[in-house]
């Protein structure tokens, strides 16, 4: 069982509780506490300054799906299997929700995206898993994040400590819709954005406002993190289908009992997140070989390499590492045979995407302009070395999942397929 013992209300002891906030498409650039300039981000910018800001942490793939299957498992997508919205999770890894349900934790699941339904594997553990605001509408014309935030509210009045709570909110995503109380940061595309994210963070205020007035915030650890980033022209084109900063740089805040403020700038990881937590819990984690480290617990001299991994859009496999600032990107056509005959001809249109080696000074270079690649930079061959290591025997997907013509719908009107 769960022993880690911290104050709670009224002086006992007890698990703390967890709450995981994501959100979908979100760059923390946009954020308060990085520096934008528009009010965008009051609540997690509270967060972020009670908390642990983990400035160079990194999406594994740069798209949901992937990316968040490694948030719940700790496990690369080469081990979890969940590569294209044609596979789902590979259930012998056990997520966060199953683990924490085994040590007597309440775990509730609230997501606002067609890729996070109980297909994909992702309600596994979770006693109660909500996907009901996907009926509100058609993704490019309504806006959840309230309806979303009124559901969790709502069961409040009967959740039970400890609980996990897993909420995904999504308005960020492509297409951005305009919101009256943050109008005046403009009506460019980015402009919008930072509307979406502003409309957002006040659901995440009043979430946060809600736990703290029925006394089940204080004993909580709150997660708040994205699963990917956003373009905006920078590489030439829009949305997220490369490994460039701008997609896989991810925002990740740690907070709660015990967790003194500060930051830590060392690049840190997706499958990170589940081992600090379980450390952080006093749980013994059910395997030994999981690949992240406690984050809150690193030593002075601790490196590590940083490995990203996206198959979609197709036709292309993108393959990343960064190493003391160096960044390698490999991209090759791909095999598609693997994808499903109906499927293959429905790939995303994609502009910024070339196959080649690929190889950035990010110290120097952060914008990634510069390709500095060549077969005797010294970097460059041990990079390398370390991607052919790491990604060697890349597990096949193992449990299909059937699209039916309304996912299909919704997967083409958010740029997954055409």
């Amino acid at each position: 069982m769960a022993g880690s013992l911290v104050s709670c209300g009224g002086g006992q002891k007890g698990p703390p509780n967890v709450l995981l906030i994501s959100i979908d498409t979100l760059r923390p650039d946009r954020l308060g506490y990085e520096g934008n300039a528009n009010n965008t981000s009051p609540a997690i910018d509270a967060l972020a300054g009670a908390g642990m800001v983990f400035k160079n942490n990194y999406s594994v793939a740069g798209w949901t799906l992937p990316a968040m299957a490694t948030v719940v498992t700790g496990r690369y997508p080469k081990e979890h299997g969940a590569t294209d919205f044609h596979w789902t999770m590979n259930l012998s890894h056990r997520t966060l929700a199953d683990i924490l349900r085994d040590e007597g934790y309440e775990t509730r699941g609230y997501i606002s995206h067609v890729i996070l339904k109980p297909s994909y594997g992702f309600s596994e553990g979770f006693r109660y898993y909500d996907s009901s605001v996907l009926n509100i509408g058609h993704p490019h014309n309504v806006a959840t994040a309230r309806q979303l935030t009124d559901l969790v509210v709502e069961d409040l009045e009967e959740i039970s400590e400890p609980y996990l709570i897993w909420v995904h909110y999504f308005d960020p995503h492509f297409e951005y819709l305009e919101h009256p109380q943050w109008q005046h940061f403009g009506n460019s595309a980015i402009d919008r954005y930072d509307q979406e994210i502003a409309h957002t963070d006040a659901q995440i205020a009043r979430l946060i406002s809600e736990l703290k007035k029925k006394g089940l915030y204080d004993n909580t650890i709150v997660v708040f993190t994205s699963d990917h980033g956003e373009e905006f022209g920078e590489h030439g084109a829009a949305y997220h289908y490369t490994l460039y900063e701008e997609v896989m740089r991810v925002p990740l805040v740690i907070a709660g009992p015990g967790i003194a403020p500060g930051t830590e700038d060392r690049p840190t990881r997706q499958v990170d997140i589940l081992p600090t937590l379980l450390d952080l819990l006093e749980i013994v984690p059910p395997v030994t070989d999981l690949p992240g480290r406690n984050l809150l617990a690193l030593s002075d001299k601790e490196g590590l390499a940083i490995f990203m991994e996206r198959d979609r859009p197709p036709p292309y496999n993108q393959r990343g590492v960064i190493v003391d600032g160096y960044k390698l990107i490999v991209i090759e056509r791909a095999d598609t045979a693997s994808i499903p005959e109906t499927s293959r001809g429905t790939y995303a249109e994609i502009k910024n995407v070339y196959p080649g080696i690929h190889l950035y000074d990010l110290n120097k270079d952060p914008g990634e302009q510069n390709n500095i690649y060549s077969d005797s930079h010294p970097k460059a061959r041990e990079l390398l070395q370390l991607m052919t290591d790491h990604f060697s025997g890349e597990v096949k997907p193992l449990r299909p999942v059937e699209l039916d013509e309304n996912l299909r719908d919704k997967l083409r009107s958010l740029g997954y397929i055409r």
